[in-house]
């Protein structure tokens, strides 16, 4: 609403500000009522329908601290009549939005000539303790219309006993300060004075004339000064002790130094082939083939050979793997990606009894990466932590963005880098767009990312960043950058998927004899020849085995799930 709202519109050309003026009553509970004329010039019958007040709330003291005044709005009228009014979050404070909100084609213009708009609100956290005085401070220029300077005047009712304090600022040159009753001040600005450049104007009381400060208000009063800096400091805390102890994970070395064979148990030979590789497109064959060999070991099926040729008859019996059948336990006994490359076996036109491997592992590659893939995440766990950060970053961003006024440009800039991405993905990955799509498809792609992109580029580039704002988009900015740094370090190994590649480099080690591993036996032999198969040094643990066999003085050895050629 705001991008078309403030595209049609120029308040300069169309409004005024020919003067304003504040009655500010102080209370002896150190709060006060501030009620601000404006005299507004309308100068065009189309116009906006509507004038912003900005009314400041953090404000810097002549003593150095910043502060955050307490503030509600009471009342707001146009014309001594009330007006509909909307109210918007900045650094400095609120942006109250009095008249109509509408674009130029609207009806709800405001009347050529002059018409005053009245702003009425509360203000708290006007005193403050120095020793045994205590020093009530007023920001000198209140509201303000449109960032336009004119002359405005200023009347004080303040509690008796009050003195005026000589700033630390040169004031003469700022305003003038004149008494015009015993408990009454009048302060006049002139035009072209900026709200946020006039010192503030500060009266001393003796102590108790106000109401005594309690330890808790202090407290909260702290709390809220410093809100917007710890939150803008705490996302990227957040995300750069995540990325740090997620670097000293990847860091240490792996404690694996012998096979872990718990760990063969637990993993289908078509991981391990994918995880020796480093997820290589290579890996897809030697994958099938593993699996293809644990199903013969596992008497699943007979095979001529391990290699591409091979032929596979006297499949597992379809019966047999249905609810209440004997077998239907060993079965699910395989790895999903086994039982998922026995399917696609089955599912090819036998020749006799006979089918062909290879046409089978031509038809089964996309599915068997998924299911080695899906395998491999389970073992990842689930990552609590990653999803706590990127939430606590996430929050803590919208709330910055929504109390620094800077909502609408942060959710442009998350447009145009999630825009920006999915450009990259498409000109990295054409394949995912080159399938059939449909007008709406093609309609979203190429017309309606585009015009949002165009879109949020407008706003950014027309929307004015005050210099208050400046220090809170660059946190804000930190946030982004700290989101996608959890998402990046994220999608890195754990240290239980690391130690799983570092047991199959192990195990290569072992098939080629150059460590010590578990005794061999038939049974050693054929567990482990799926994941031989895998890793490819099938042919040199055969030869181990066979050289284990002479040494056994075992003259044959005729697996029954080898079939002849």
């Amino acid at each position: 609403m705001m991008v078309v709202l403030t595209s049609c519109s120029n308040f300069d050309r169309e409004f005024t500000v020919r003067s304003a003026n504040s009655t500010v009553e102080i209370y002896t509970d150190g709060t006060a009522f501030v009620s601000e004329f404006f005299d507004i010039a309308v100068k065009q019958s189309v116009n906006y329908g509507g004038v912003y007040v900005d009314i400041p709330q953090r404000f810097t003291d002549a003593s150095g601290g910043v502060h955050w005044r307490d503030f509600e709005l009471a009342a707001a009228r146009r014309d001594g009549r009330d007006e509909y009014y909307s109210r918007e979050n900045n650094v400095p404070g609120y942006a109250i939005y009095i008249g109509e909100e509408h674009c130029k084609d609207c009806s709800a213009n405001l009347p050529t000539g002059l018409t005053k708009i009245q702003i009425a609100y509360w203000l708290g956290r006007l005193v403050r303790q120095e020793g045994d005085r205590e020093v009530l401070f007023l920001p000198a220029y209140m509201g303000r219309v449109h960032g336009q300077a004119a002359k405005k005047t200023l009347t004080l009712k303040l509690p008796p006993g009050g003195t005026i304090r000589p700033s630390q600022q040169d004031r003469e040159a700022a305003y003038d300060i004149m008494r015009s009753a015993p408990n009454e001040i009048l302060v006049s600005i002139p035009a072209g004075k900026g709200d946020r450049a006039l010192p503030d104007i500060e009266i001393e009381y003796p102590a108790g004339t106000f109401v005594t400060i309690t330890s808790g208000k202090r407290v909260e009063w702290w709390l809220s000064d410093h809100f917007l800096p710890f939150i803008s400091i705490l996302g990227p805390l957040i995300a750069g002790l995540f990325v740090l102890f997620r670097w000293q994970g990847w860091r240490s070395p792996a404690s694996l130094i012998a096979v872990d064979i718990k760990m063969t148990k637990n993993i289908s030979p078509a991981l391990a082939a994918y995880l020796f590789r480093n997820w290589k497109k290579d890996a897809a064959k030697a994958a099938f083939m593993a699996s293809v060999c644990q199903l013969a070991v596992k008497r699943m099926l007979r095979i001529s050979s391990l290699d591409e040729d091979a032929e596979a008859s006297s499949l597992f019996p379809k019966q047999e793997r249905k609810k209440g059948k004997p077998g239907r336990s060993r079965w699910y006994a395989l790895p999903a990606a086994t039982r998922l490359v026995f399917g696609h076996i089955e599912g090819q036109r036998p020749a006799g009894d006979r089918r062909r491997v290879v046409l089978a592992r031509r038809a089964s590659r996309d599915e068997l990466h998924k299911a080695v893939a899906g395998e491999y995440l389970k073992f990842r766990g689930k990552d609590r932590w990653s999803s706590v950060a990127i939430f606590s970053i996430l929050v803590m961003g919208i709330v910055l963005a929504w109390f620094s006024g800077l909502l609408l440009l942060s959710t442009a800039i998350c447009g145009i880098l999630l825009l920006s991405l999915i450009a990259v993905m498409a000109f990295l990955h054409p394949e995912r767009l080159s399938g059939q799509t449909d007008a709406r498809q093609a309609f979203t792609f190429f017309v309606t990312f585009p015009g949002l992109a165009i879109v949020a580029l407008v706003y950014i580039g027309t929307t004015e960043v005050i210099s208050e704002q400046w220090p809170y988009l660059m946190a804000i900015l930190l946030h982004i950058a700290g989101i996608i740094a959890v998402l990046a370090t994220s999608r890195r190994p754990t240290p239980k998927q690391r130690q799983m590649r570092s047991n199959m480099l192990i195990l290569e080690r072992y098939f080629r004899g150059e460590i010590d591993g578990p005794v061999m036996s038939v049974e050693c032999y054929e567990h482990y020849l799926p994941f031989a198969v895998a890793l490819d040094v099938e042919q040199r643990w055969t030869e181990r085995f066979n050289l284990w066999r002479e040494s056994e003085k075992m003259e044959t050895y005729a697996p029954d799930w080898r079939s002849s050629s």
